[in-house]
């Protein structure tokens, strides 16, 4: 049936096994066991070593799960673990523990904050609860209640907190209602459920009455939004192509709730609809841009698409788009990818990425590979449509092409004598790539016995080119100049490379032909950090730099944001610098000196003031 197709690498059984599902002693069963059974002990983790000190803490919980006690708090377990007459387990031994449990199926245990104070004893429950909600019309027959709700979600793909609650409350479901707080912290982190972002009017977040339910909507787009006047000439499209034969819907459903947990719904025509749907939704950009995702059986397609026309889109916040989104995706199909086919190779990315015509329906793609053989213009062969270079390249982060003006700081004496600060260490090291940086500090005078030991102990390579350079001005005072004289000495780029590492942009010049400069006097808020995330794209590390927060932030953060997730990792970016920098040295976080930080790093400036201020 599957032969020849990506499927058959989903396959592990090979047997042929036809099991009569209405025959509770249906004799297939006992092969389906005994396959089970083999493919258990045929992975590479059967017969592992398992540490002694582990078994009385197991079997403590195994009793617990017997007493039908299905979720346990981190203050239970820590004082199960200290009430054991042998000796108990280190706070670091009894993480591993957690984790090892989780790995293997037997509990779920999340060491992230807000999760890590609980232990779920018995995955089903946490199941149980998830179909509570997210369920079929027909388990919902006899319950009236169940069956209100089905039909909003189906609809509008909303719930209201009150609803949950109500519904906990009665008899059937009543176990959830103690550990509620828990197991919809559990959903929100898991994508079933996603809270919309609501602020006040001093643009603080407040709390919704509501989740999205993105899984449940049954409803298809019938707005028109797509056949809408010139929609061709204001949009422009990427699409994630998959790897294997199908997307699952599940993949589907998490990608768009990720979206729900950035950007706001749009609402669409005379009657405001909400623009969420089956395996589709249009999100709000900014005041004059939309996001549009499809989710279709083998790709997904994206678009941004403008009020006016597709060549007022900036390249800058297009190519952040997509960055974050690849991330996204690839995040989440790891999930499928490791539980699917031993063989796969989970470093491989999942989808490829392609550029789209501006078609509504059935697009012609084009692959980026053949970006460069293409000339002025792309023909769509199936539509005739023409597009621009320009708008082609708009979803892919191009280099930096400007050159150093007559008064670039490498040929002024004064500066060449100067030793360079830690920031500006932090700022060389990202210009140069391994090799470049291996060069650089052999000729400042690194032996090479250090660097070699360096890059055995180092896998990151942000990491590794700044403790390279970092170890060069330890022992002496190394100055520009001589940094120059070891660039050209080496060959390495160009010496006027140097000057992008003290560049420090200034907003000045973009506010004087600006009606209200002191806008960027405003401070961050909660509202503006969730807006802002998204735009930064890859472009993380370097933020971090131009906000002038040390290298040892950088590594606690980093270490901290355990899911491959941008935006997740540039919000934290932002607190930390809000929350602790600012208040440490008495600074105003403002919201001048976050446009200072994204303009340094190349981005556009006017997209940040389009996001924030229009």
């Amino acid at each position: 049936m599957f032969e020849g197709t990506a499927v058959t690498a989903h396959l592990v059984l090979e047997d042929k096994i036809f099991v009569n599902a209405k025959d509770k002693l249906d004799l297939e069963m006992t092969n389906i066991r005994k396959n089970i059974i083999d493919k258990a002990m045929a992975q590479p983790s059967w017969g592992q070593t398992f540490p002694k000190c582990f078994i009385p803490l197991e079997i403590e919980l195994i009793k617990l799960i017997e007493k039908k006690v299905p979720i346990i708090t981190m203050v239970q377990m820590k004082k199960i673990n200290s009430g054991h007459p042998i000796k108990p387990l280190t706070h670091f031994e009894l993480k591993v523990f957690l984790k090892f449990q989780h790995a293997i199926g037997k509990l779920l245990y999340f060491d992230v904050p807000n999760l890590d104070q609980h232990i779920i004893l018995s995955p089903t429950h946490l199941i149980d609860a998830f179909k509570s909600i997210v369920t079929d019309k027909r388990f919902c027959e006899g319950d009236k209640k169940r069956k209100d709700l089905w039909d909003v979600m189906s609809e509008k793909g909303v719930i209201s907190k009150q609803a949950i609650d109500e519904l906990w409350r009665q008899h059937k479901y009543h176990k959830f209602q103690k550990d509620k707080d828990h197991l919809l912290a559990m959903m929100n982190y898991l994508d079933i459920l996603v809270e919309p972002k609501r602020y006040d009017s001093q643009h603080n977040r407040i709390l919704p009455d509501f989740y999205y339910v993105a899984s449940m909507v049954r409803t298809t787009d019938y707005t028109g939004y797509l056949q809408s006047i010139s929609f061709m000439q204001r949009n422009i499209g990427i699409a994630f192509q998959s790897s294997s034969l199908i997307i699952p819907p599940a993949l589907s459903f998490r990608l768009i709730s990720y979206c729900l947990s950035i950007w706001s719904i749009k609402t669409y025509g005379e009657h405001d609809v909400n623009m969420l749907f089956h395996r589709c939704a249009v999100f709000v950009i900014d005041t004059s841009l939309d996001m549009h995702i499809s989710c279709e059986d083998d790709q997904i397609i994206i678009r941004l698409v403008h009020s006016r026309n597709r060549s007022f889109i900036l390249k800058d916040l297009a190519s952040s788009i997509s960055e974050c989104l690849a991330s996204a995706l690839n995040k989440i199909s790891q999930l499928y990818i490791k539980s699917s086919s031993e063989q796969c190779d989970i470093t491989t990315k999942s989808f490829e990425m392609k550029l789209c015509c501006s078609a509504p329906e059935d697009p012609c793609f084009l692959s980026i590979d053949d970006l460069s053989s293409i000339g002025g213009t792309w023909l769509c062969p199936s539509h005739g449509i023409e597009h621009g270079m320009y708008t082609l390249t708009s979803w892919i982060t191009t280099k930096e092409t400007e050159k150093c003006q007559l008064n670039c700081p490498v040929l002024n004496e004064e500066f060449l004598s100067e030793v360079p600060s830690a920031l500006h260490l932090r700022r060389l090291s990202l210009l140069f790539d391994v090799d470049e940086v291996r060069v650089l500090v052999i000729h400042l005078g690194l032996s090479y016995t250090v660097w070699s030991d360096l890059y055995k102990m180092e896998h990151e390579p942000e990491l590794l080119k700044f403790q390279a350079l970092r170890c060069c001005f330890e022992n002496s005072a190394v100055t520009f100049n001589e940094i120059r004289k070891a660039v050209e000495a080496g060959e390495i780029q160009n010496p006027h490379t140097i000057c992008k590492m003290c560049y420090i942009s200034s907003l000045d010049e973009f506010v004087i032909s600006d009606s209200q400069p002191e806008k960027w006097d405003i401070v961050l808020t909660d509202e503006h950090i969730d807006k802002i995330s998204p735009l930064i794209g890859k472009k993380s590390l370097q933020f971090l730099v131009e906000l002038e927060m040390d290298f040892h932030t950088w590594e606690q953060i980093n270490y901290r944001q355990t899911e491959r997730d941008l935006v997740a990792l540039n919000k934290s970016i932002l607190n930390e610098w809000k929350s602790n920098l600012c208040k440490a040295t008495n600074v105003r976080p403002s919201m001048r000196k976050i446009g200072q930080a994204f303009k340094n790093i190349g981005k556009d400036i006017t997209v940040l003031e389009k996001m924030l201020f229009c």
